[in-house]
């Protein structure tokens, strides 16, 4: 065997596994926690890992023409803007722990240097020039560029960024307040070089002695990649953590699952794919019909395994709160939604329309008094219909057995397990079973009901259940929240206030949606706000009043100057707000009058309600006396009204 050309094909596969590896960092980063600078910025040093590792998988041959010099020297394109990312990203760090006085210039000086060095290594030969083969590995085809006299300076001053991002994290570490985050940053720390191991140019710094065998070439560039690959896994890892809003032990097993169905999928795909060409001529088999084989077998494989290996993944990574992570995913399994209700009563409507040889029928639950079509078969009732079905008349219509025979129907009650609360009814379409019915349709029509009234029961329970659950959920996620600002800082929470959170406008919406009362009203967030609890004493305490003044007072702010017109574009905003939450008109006579699309209404109201939201975290900063307590910046500001208009 050639062992040159099989390690250097075992290093272009693990080479495309960093690079995939650095990809999928990259995508799951910027998906789950890209309003963290940390992750941010450590995105852009991945981005010069895929540059590099691309261009470096590109060059063919085995000597230097002028397609792979200008492959090579594009890679230039990720090392040069290295450092300005280790900056970046070093001073995303000190400002999660500490205050930052870094000064400014520096930074936009090295991005500028930066894209000077790379535009020198692309376009000219004082950083890198020509190239060569790197001996003893000539029939592999591993090339290299030559130094150039720039090339000794940028390298020390790459060198010396790596280090001094070292120092900056390891104070940053000092700073952390509790043992995750300390463990995190160590992690960091280990890792942190990661980036620069994987783009720096070595053999441009000391080439490769003649003296050493060519094997030995490609042994340390394997155990490199594999190094770098770890390493840029573990330094995410870390970053995953700084600025989540979500518990540790939800980015844990979301990260770990990624990795294994992502990256490391990935990379034994593309090791078998190698495999599969090796193995190839041996068997005397045409070329790429086994690699494929085995890459879309490890896929499949991969992916079977990581569901299986569920149960121990959740074992190895919850530890403490394994019982009842446990429960709450059982419960997630078990819990009967609005569409798993809908077919478990599909199923018995069809059922018991078959024992009683119906052609149709309908199913209604009764909730607040009236009646709400859930489904129906060959029915020619609309939901209207069955709304306006008068339950009195039902009740004292002719009965037979256990059916009422009203308007020609045949009707059955649904009961509660005590018997005493009805909970909907079942109609039937011209049935031709006969009446009495025999012992054993009456048995199968018993069961039948009792399920239908256990469904019934358990989802109004469980709408209970959700109903006391929900307020909570905008506490939890400030605990998140606060949790996530005191990991790695030790700064108060005295300036963390309700509008700093991402839910501020939805909080508004569900406000406005119960102006008039109810539950979105009286139990919503916004009822803590200072501004609401000032208002509020001047109506004998009352929050709720207080609150629907608030909103009444906002929005008359958003209210231009000048006199009123219902289809200028610059009283949209208003005109919405006003007519469908504080008029109560429905959303087809607010689109008519205002001349737009019911779905350009949609679309106008929520600029509208962001726009609300911030005149709110100005009215509260005004009832703090003017002082700033909230840095949160919305979606869509007043600045941005006129281009959504």
């Amino acid at each position: 065997m050639d062992w040159l050309h099989f390690l250097s094909k075992a290093n272009d596969v693990l080479m495309a596994g960093v690079a995939a590896t650095a990809f999928a960092l990259a995508l799951y980063l910027f998906f789950y926690n890209r309003q963290s600078r940390v992750s941010s910025t450590f995105g852009g040093l991945l981005a010069c890992v895929i540059v590099v590792y691309l261009f470096d998988l590109l060059p063919p041959g085995d000597t230097v023409p002028a397609q792979t010099g200008m492959l090579l020297r594009l890679q230039w394109l990720g090392i040069a803007f290295t450092p300005p990312f280790y900056i970046e990203f070093v001073r995303a760090i000190r400002l999660s722990v500490m205050e930052d006085r870094f000064p400014g210039w520096v930074r936009w000086g090295s991005f500028l240097l930066s894209s000077v060095v790379a535009l020198l290594a692309l376009c000219t030969d004082v950083v890198v020039y020509g190239g060569a083969p790197v001996p003893g590995v000539v029939s592999t085809g591993a090339q290299h560029l030559q130094p150039g006299p720039l090339f000794y300076p940028f390298a020390f001053a790459f060198v010396g960024v790596a280090l001094w991002g070292l120092q900056e994290t390891l104070v940053a570490r000092r700073r952390c307040y509790t043992h995750a985050a300390r463990r995190r940053m160590a992690y960091l720390l280990v890792s942190f070089v990661a980036p620069a191991m994987g783009v720096f140019p070595y053999l441009l710094l000391i080439g490769w002695p003649t003296r050493l065998p060519g094997i030995l070439f490609w042994l340390l560039l394997i155990v490199g990649n594999v190094a770098v690959a770890a390493m840029l896994v573990l330094m995410a890892y870390s970053v995953a953590f700084i600025g989540a809003l979500t518990p540790d032990r939800v980015i844990k097993h979301r990260m770990v699952r990624f990795l294994l169905r992502g990256p490391l999928t990935a990379s034994l795909a593309l090791v078998m794919f190698g495999v599969g060409l090796t193995l190839e001529p041996a068997l005397g088999l045409r070329q790429y019909t086994l690699s494929l084989i085995v890459c879309a077998g490890t896929v499949i494989v991969m992916q079977l395994g990581v569901e299986l290996a569920k149960p121990l993944i959740d074992l190895a990574l919850y530890r403490e709160g394994r019982e009842e992570v446990a429960r709450v995913q059982d419960l997630s399994q078990r819990l009967l939604t609005t569409a798993d209700l809908r077919q478990f009563l599909e199923n018995v409507l069809a059922a018991v329309c078959e024992i009683l040889h119906s052609n149709g029928g309908f199913l209604a639950t009764l909730d607040n008094g009236e009646l709400h079509w859930n489904v129906r078969c060959n029915w020619s009732l609309s939901p209207e219909d069955i709304a306006q079905i008068p339950l009195a008349e039902v009740a004292c219509a002719q009965k037979q057995d256990r059916f009422t025979f009203w308007d020609g129907y045949w009707v059955l009650v649904i009961y509660d397990k005590s018997g005493d609360e009805l909970l909907g009814l079942i109609g039937l379409q011209s049935p031709e079973a006969r009446l009495p019915l025999s012992v054993e349709q009456e048995g199968l029509l018993d069961d039948l009901l009792v399920q239908a009234s256990a469904a019934l029961e358990d989802r109004r329970l469980q709408q209970v259940v959700f109903g006391a659950f929900s307020p909570l959920l905008s506490e939890l996620t400030d605990i998140h929240r606060r949790g996530s600002i005191l990991r790695y800082a030790g700064a108060a929470l005295g300036g963390f206030t309700l509008t700093q959170s991402p839910e501020l406008p939805q909080w508004v919406h569900d406000a406005l949606a119960h102006y008039w009362g109810g539950p979105r009203l009286t139990e919503n967030p916004l009822l803590d706000l200072e501004v609401v609890k000032q208002t509020a004493a001047d109506y004998d305490g009352n929050v709720v009043k207080g609150l629907r003044v608030v909103l009444a007072d906002a929005i008359e702010r958003l209210r231009p100057d000048g006199e009123r017109k219902l289809t200028a574009p610059e009283w949209l905003l208003y005109n919405i707000l006003e007519m469908k939450f504080l008029r109560g008109h429905k959303v087809r006579e607010v689109a008519t009058r205002l001349a737009v699309s019911e779905s350009d209404l949609y679309r106008k109201q929520r600029v509208a309600i962001e726009n609300l939201a911030e005149i709110i975290v100005l009215m509260e900063e005004e009832a703090h006396g003017g002082q700033s307590v909230s840095p949160v910046a919305l979606h869509n500001g007043h600045h941005q009204q006129s281009s959504v208009l």
